[in-house]
């Protein structure tokens, strides 16, 4: 958009223009052709025009004065603006140059002429004759209404942007070239406990500790270059805290490219540090405990075995070389104690196995799932074939998993599915399907079922929805098999309605488990 000219600008080239025709022409033709030239510039000019006179009757006005007053021009020329105009500060600015010096007037102007409201810009000036008489006055004015709608839409737009600063969660600040701070809003004073007087004006180094101040250094010389990757500084508050923040820098470049500073948003994260540290501090120890669990049910099942061993083994002894002297109620007694005994080492022995699932460093490998099924159903062949059971699956794939670990899976589920059968032959269904990034494995059975409000607990070790003398089990099968497919990175979970049978879930990770040895 073309800048119009000021009113001294205008005016001084009104002179050069008369001087430089006094000079070049004979004093007659000097007369004509500063009369023309001035009529020309008079009538073109891009601001309104007009003089008057000693009385401040309006004696001529340009043509575009005449469109600001909105009347034609028989109406303005005659007008008296000392009588006619009501605007105190006009009427003033006129007053001023009738009495010799310059008046300024910017405000609306209704036009006693045509009624018209318009913003203008004016300025009047006393002319007078060389020898310093008085001849009359000039008014330039200039529609100053997009100036001001403009003006109005800046400071709007400034009302804005203040209001959103100043109530946005996250603290904010801008640092100049020299990494000074111009500016920062209500809640990074909170945030850091500082006053705006305590924080404008210094550099960002002097609320930060040695290690972050090389941190921003790097990061200053990052921006320059455009980069403006958030960042974590840690401030250090008024009262002497630390405050964990994540910076979100814009840097801002002159029109020559150079750098100019930069805008930051500041967020606090010093809650969700501490929560994090704390979260850490309580994974760390939760491991270590259950490192020690482990080890304590790993040593203790695998030292009891002896005792116990000892005590099945005397007893049934005892019933073999002293059956006939004791009487039917000693005999049943002793039935009890070795029963007792075996149940007691199974426990161990799945204890024992339990406990090794997250003890043994087997690496994880690509493996082949029917593999590993077909050696679950090898160990599962006495019991299949004495239960009439038949055990089919779908082609199944080849996965990054455990060999040993996910064929006792196999044998775990599919051995359930074969010892809780209702009366019909057990029938076992294995498939597998691509889930987006994981293996959906499901072993299907025609069982006896359980109501689905016990599904959580079966996964719980020693518990059991059956008595012992109905099935036989410890209750830690599948506990061993929730820890395995954790360990894998996978869920397992269960469907089942009572008589009609139940499914089991388990996912494996397409691209390989956790493989992290435990």
């Amino acid at each position: 958009m073309t800048r119009k000219p000021s009113y001294e600008e205008l005016e001084k080239r009104v002179r050069e223009l008369e001087k430089d025709a006094l000079i070049r022409l004979r004093p007659e033709e000097a007369v004509s052709e500063s009369g023309e030239r001035y009529r020309l510039i008079f009538n073109h000019s891009p601001l309104g025009i007009m003089h008057f006179d000693e009385r401040g009757v309006i004696v001529d006005c340009n043509e575009h004065f005449r469109n600001l007053m909105g009347g034609p021009r028989e109406t303005i020329i005659g007008f008296n603006m000392v009588e006619g105009v009501q605007n105190e500060a006009m009427k003033s600015a006129i007053l001023c140059a009738l009495a010799g010096k310059r008046g300024h007037f910017e405000g609306e102007y209704v036009s006693v002429t045509g009624g018209k409201t318009t913003w203008v810009r004016a300025m009047y000036s006393r002319i007078t004759s060389e020898d310093g008489k008085f001849i009359g006055a000039v008014g330039l004015f200039e529609d100053a209404s997009e100036t001001k709608q403009a003006l109005e839409a800046l400071q709007e737009s400034e009302l804005r942007y203040r209001s959103l600063v100043e109530t946005m969660n996250d603290g904010l600040l801008i640092r100049d070239e020299d990494g000074g701070i111009s500016y920062v809003n209500e809640r990074l004073c909170r945030i850091l406990g500082y006053s705006r007087d305590e924080m404008i004006g210094h550099p960002m180094t002097d609320f930060l500790d040695e290690v972050n101040r090389s941190i921003l250094d790097e990061q200053i010389i990052r921006r320059r270059k455009g980069a403006d990757a958030p960042y974590e500084i840690t401030w250090r508050k008024k009262e002497g805290q630390e405050v964990y923040t994540i910076m979100s820098p814009k840097p801002v470049f002159r029109a020559d490219g150079r750098f100019k500073g930069s805008f930051v948003v500041v967020t606090d994260i010093t809650s969700r540090k501490q929560a994090e540290e704390a979260l850490s501090r309580q994974a760390a120890e939760l491991a270590r405990s259950n490192a020690e669990l482990e080890q304590f049910a790993y040593v203790a099942s695998h030292d009891m075995q002896e005792p116990l061993r000892m005590v099945a083994s005397y007893v049934q002894l005892l019933a073999r070389r002293y059956k006939d002297r004791f009487d039917d109620d000693a005999n049943e007694f002793i039935g009890y104690a070795v029963e007792g005994a075996k149940r007691m080492q199974q426990m161990i022995n799945d204890l024992l196995a339990y406990s090794r699932v997250g003890r043994r460093a087997e690496i994880f490998k690509p493996i082949e799932c029917e593999t590993a099924l077909d050696w679950a159903l090898m160990n599962l062949a006495t019991l299949i074939a004495e239960s009439n059971s038949v055990v089919t699956h779908d082609p199944l794939p080849n996965v990054v998993a455990c060999a040993g670990q996910l064929g006792q899976l196999f044998q775990n589920l599919i051995g359930n599915a074969v010892r809780f059968r209702a009366g019909s032959p057990p029938r076992v269904h294995v498939s597998a399907e691509r889930n987006g990034g994981e293996w959906l494995f499901s072993v299907r059975d025609n069982g006896i079922g359980f109501d689905m409000k016990y599904a959580d607990r079966i996964f719980m070790i020693f518990q059991r929805l059956h008595g012992k003398g109905h099935y036989p089990g410890t209750g830690i099968g599948l506990a061993i098999c929730k820890k395995i497919v954790e360990r894998h990175g996978g869920r397992i979970w269960v469907e089942s309605d009572p008589g009609e049978g139940t499914t089991f879930y388990f996912t494996i990770p397409a691209e390989g488990g956790k493989n992290d040895g435990k």
